[in-house]
């Protein structure tokens, strides 16, 4: 029952922060200020219970999550010319969360 109360919560902080940072940076085009927002960093501070939720968000809705998850795990699988492009980036996050068991194949 704990665990549960606990994923709720955890669910509930994410999307609250989520929706903190999607107001707070519709109208910025540059990604470095996008995640210097205070939204987007506590959900990195989040750690590793955030990257099945940031996962299912870029399936959902793909958007500029790639700084967190890169941050988070300390891994980018975006090969470096494919950089920049959001559906290659999105596509490249969706397989590694795959192969990392984070999401269902």
């Amino acid at each position: 029952m704990a665990t549960i109360l606990a994923a709720e919560k955890i669910e509930d902080r994410f999307a609250r922060l989520r929706d903190q940072w999607k107001a707070e940076s519709q109208y910025l085009s540059n990604t470095a200020q996008m995640a210097l927002l205070w939204p987007y960093q506590q959900l990195i501070g989040m750690g590793a219970d955030a990257l099945p939720l940031i996962l299912i968000e870029v399936q959902r809705e793909p958007d500029h999550w790639f700084w967190a998850l890169e941050a988070i795990t300390g891994e980018n699988p975006v090969p470096a010319d494919l950089r920049g492009d959001v559906a290659q980036s999105t596509k490249a996050w969706i397989d590694w969360g795959k192969t990392n068991g984070l999401i269902q194949p």
